[in-house]
C-alpha cells in the first residue's frame, strides 16, 4: 500500500466493523455452497415479500465463498438496482450492507484501494453514533439472510426481527419475517410453545397477505394436528395457485402421507415451473419410495421400474445439480434386481466424498451400510459404514438411524455371547456423542427444510 494508507491488517480491522454478510457469521457449510446457491436462486425469483437487497447480498457472499468473484460482483450490482432510494431509511440500510459486501469482496480479491473506497462510502452512510432509524432495517436484512440458510438459524433470525419490531412495531415486513423465523425455529426444534406462537403469527400474516403462499404452506403444516380440514384446504390452495417451486415442493411433502398420487402430481407440476430446482427431485424420489413401500408386489415392481427410468433420466439431464440423495435412492431401487450396480453407485459417490456435504456423507454411509446389512448379510462391513456416518458431528435423522442400527447390531452381538463386541459399540456411541454440538433436533432429508420423523426416515431408508 502507498504511504499513508492503512496496512492490510489495519484495513481488515476496519472491514470487520462493517454490517454485511461477511461479518454476520452466516454459518455456511462450505460443502453445501452449490445446494444453497440453487435454493437461494428460487428464493430470489419467487419470494416478493422478502428483501431482495439482502438476498442478493447473500448470493454475492456465497459466490465469493465458492471462489466466483465475478458472479459475486454481479449479484451486488443487481442488489444496487433493487435498492429503491425512495424508501428511506430502508434503502440506506441496503446501501450500507451492499457497500460492506463490495469492500470485503475487493479485499479478498486483493484490490485493497477499492476495498478502502467502499469502506469509506459505508462509513459516510452511517457515521458514529449510529442512526437508530437504520438499525431495524439492518436487522431485517440480516434476519432474511439467516432464514435463507434455513432452520438452524431460526433462533438468530427471531432475535433480528424482534429487535427490528421493538423499534418499528407496526412494520408488516418485520412481522412477516418474525412469523417465518418462528416457523423455522419450530421446524428445527419442534417445541410446543414455539409452535403455538408461530401459528398465531402465521395466521395473522395469511389474513393480511392472501397471496403469501410460503406463509400458507407453513401454516398448513402447523395445523395438521390442530385443524386438519383447514390444513388440507391451505395445502390445496398452495398447489393450485402458487408458482413458487419451493411452495409446491412443501405442498407435495404435505400430501406424501395422505396421498402419494397427489404428491406426485404436485411435484410434476413444480418440475414444469422450475426444472432446475434440485430439491424437487429429492421430493420426487421420496414420493416414488413411499408409493413403492405401500404397493403390493406386482404394482410395486411397476413403480420401481418407473422410478429407475425417471430418476436415471433426471441424473443425466442435470449433471450440474446437487442430486446426491436422488442418486442414493436410485441405487436402492436398482439394487432390488442388480445389487452390483447399487454398490457401484455408492463407490462412485465415495470417490467424490470430499465434495459432498456432511449430510450427504452421512446418507451415503447409511445407505451403503444398509446394503451390506440386507443385501450382502455382512454385519462387520455394515457396522463400519454406520460408524463412519455416526462419527460426523452433525445431528441429522441419518445419523440417528445409524445409531439405531448400531444398537441393534450390539444386541445381536450380546445375544450371540460376544459381550466385548457389544460393549465396543456402546463405547463408540458415547465417545462420538461427546463431539456433537448441542442442537435441539435433527435435520431431515431436505437439508432441514422439512425434517422427517425418525421412524419415517427408517422406513424410507429401508427397502
Amino acid at each position: 500500500m502507498a504511504a499513508g494508507k492503512p496496512s492490510k491488517e489495519q484495513l481488515k480491522e476496519k472491514l470487520d466493523t462493517l454490517q454485511c454478510h461477511f461479518t454476520w457469521k452466516m454459518d455456511v457449510d462450505s460443502f453445501s455452497l452449490w445446494h444453497l446457491l440453487q435454493k437461494l436462486d428460487v428464493e430470489i425469483k419467487h419470494t416478493a415479500h422478502q428483501n431482495q437487497v439482502g438476498l442478493l447480498g447473500l448470493q454475492a457472499y456465497l459466490h465469493q465463498l465458492n471462489n466466483q468473484s465475478k458472479e459475486a460482483l454481479q449479484s451486488l450490482a443487481a442488489a444496487e438496482q433493487h435498492n429503491d432510494e425512495k424508501h428511506l431509511p430502508a434503502s440506506t440500510a441496503g446501501s450500507l450492507i451492499t457497500y460492506g459486501n463490495y469492500a470485503w469482496i475487493h479485499f479478498l480479491q486483493g484490490s485493497y484501494q477499492e476495498a478502502e473506497n467502499y469502506q469509506e462510502r459505508a462509513k459516510k452512510l452511517c457515521p458514529t453514533p449510529w442512526d437508530v432509524r437504520l438499525i431495524p432495517h439492518i436487522q431485517a436484512l440480516k434476519g432474511w439472510s439467516l432464514l435463507a440458510i434455513r432452520a438452524r438459524n431460526g433462533g438468530r433470525a427471531r432475535e433480528c426481527f424482534n429487535t427490528a419490531l421493538m423499534l418499528e412495531p407496526e412494520n408488516s415486513s418485520f412481522r412477516t419475517g418474525l412469523a417465518m423465523a418462528l416457523y423455522s425455529s419450530w421446524n428445527f426444534s419442534w417445541q410446543p410453545d414455539i409452535e403455538k406462537e408461530a401459528r398465531i403469527q402465521l395466521e395473522r400474516i395469511v389474513n393480511e397477505q392472501p397471496e403469501n403462499y410460503r406463509a400458507k404452506i407453513y401454516l398448513a403444516r402447523l395445523l395438521e394436528r390442530v385443524d386438519k380440514e383447514k390444513s388440507i384446504g391451505l395445502a390445496k390452495e398452495c398447489a393450485q395457485e402458487s408458482s413458487d417451486p419451493e411452495v409446491l415442493k412443501l405442498s407435495a411433502l404435505f400430501w406424501m402421507p395422505l396421498s402419494t398420487e397427489e404428491a406426485l402430481r404436485v411435484i410434476q407440476q413444480a418440475r414444469q415451473q422450475d426444472p432446475g430446482y434440485h430439491l424437487l427431485y429429492q421430493a420426487l424420489a421420496n414420493c416414488y419410495k413411499q408409493r413403492w413401500l405401500k404397493a403390493n408386489q406386482k404394482e410395486g415392481d411397476k413403480i420401481r421400474c418407473q422410478a429407475v427410468k425417471d430418476l436415471q433420466q433426471i441424473v443425466l439431464d442435470h449433471p450440474d445439480l446437487d442430486l446426491t440423495l436422488v442418486k442414493l435412492q436410485l441405487a436402492k431401487f436398482i439394487g432390488v434386481k442388480k445389487p452390483a450396480q447399487e454398490e457401484k453407485i455408492y463407490g462412485e459417490l465415495q470417490r467424490k466424498i470430499n465434495t459432498l456435504s456432511l449430510r450427504c456423507r452421512q446418507a451415503l454411509n447409511l445407505f451403503w451400510g444398509d446394503f451390506f446389512l440386507h443385501r450382502e448379510k455382512c454385519k462387520a462391513e455394515a457396522k463400519a459404514k454406520f460408524m463412519e456416518c455416526y462419527k460426523i458431528p452433525v445431528q441429522t435423522d441419518q445419523r440417528r438411524e445409524c445409531g439405531y442400527r448400531l444398537l441393534k447390531i450390539a444386541e445381536t452381538y450380546q445375544h450371540d455371547g460376544d459381550a466385548d463386541a457389544a460393549n465396543d459399540i456402546h463405547c463408540f456411541l458415547q465417545e462420538a456423542d461427546k463431539h456433537l454440538p448441542r442442537e435441539p433436533a435433527g435435520l431431515g432429508l431436505d437439508d432441514d427444510d422439512h425434517p422427517i420423523p425418525q421412524r419415517i426416515w427408517h422406513d424410507f431408508s429401508q427397502g
